[in-house]
């Protein structure tokens, strides 16, 4: 573990919060670091940015992240595998979701590569970001934010042929339905699915992440070709 100042606080919202740290961590969009505030447990984090975290207050550590008293975190990692990197790319991001996203459309950016966004949330609060994504069409549950509806309600109406990769992270219910889409149109081949699950150690040895078909979330993912998702979701 290595020790890294918290050099700056962006409050997106009352329970969403982006700490930017005072050094880059090696890594690749897609992997996450292990978290550790003195006082409370370690959990795991993705990356939205080479120095930066985005978190959601949902629990105690959490919550006393967004509360933001502290200067120095720990940090563990970069861990796991991270997306495929593609020219043609649509993101699908729901809720927090977007933190690992934002760190892909801005490296996919960087390359000049082609980068649309469908970001879905339950109401404008939790919708962040809103002013730095080019060609992003928004949707929120009660239509303060964007079309009234949901991703889904965006997606089907998509032609997925001209992308060469689709990328989703967010809730598990929502990833479930965009990989049910995705099937349906034939173009599962194309997709990538970042997941969370509980993790303790981050480096593949506790077990407490394993999927029902053996694969470790921290070690074989947080991200995942679709077609190892099989019977998951």
């Amino acid at each position: 573990m290595f020790t890294v100042k918290i050099q700056g606080l962006v409050r997106h919202s009352k329970k969403i919060v982006t700490l930017y740290f005072n050094k880059k961590i090696p890594s690749y969009p897609g992997q996450f670091v292990m978290l550790n505030l003195s006082g409370y447990e370690e959990i795991p984090l993705s990356l939205s940015s080479p120095n930066s975290v985005t978190v959601k207050a949902v629990g105690d550590t959490t919550r006393a992240l967004v509360e933001g008293n502290f200067e120095f975190v720990g940090l563990r990692g970069a861990f796991g595998e991270p997306f495929t990197i593609s020219d043609r790319a649509l993101l699908v991001a729901g809720g927090i979701g977007i933190a690992p996203l934002k760190y892909l459309y801005d490296f996919l950016k960087s390359l000049g590569y082609e980068v649309e966004l469908v970001y879905g949330a339950k109401s404008s609060e939790e919708i962040i970001w809103k002013n730095e994504f080019e060609n992003a069409t928004f949707a929120t549950e009660d239509g303060s934010f964007g079309i009234r509806g949901t991703v889904l309600d965006v997606l089907k109406g998509r032609n997925f042929e001209k992308y060469s990769k689709i990328y989703c992270c967010g809730k598990e219910e929502m990833m479930r339905e965009v990989y049910r889409l995705l099937e349906t149109k034939n173009c599962l081949n194309k997709a990538e699915f970042s997941l969370e699950r509980f993790m303790r150690c981050g480096i593949g040895v506790c077990g407490s992440c394993v999927l029902k078909n053996g694969l470790r979330v921290c070690k074989d993912g947080p991200v995942f070709k679709a077609e190892c998702l099989e019977g998951i979701f």
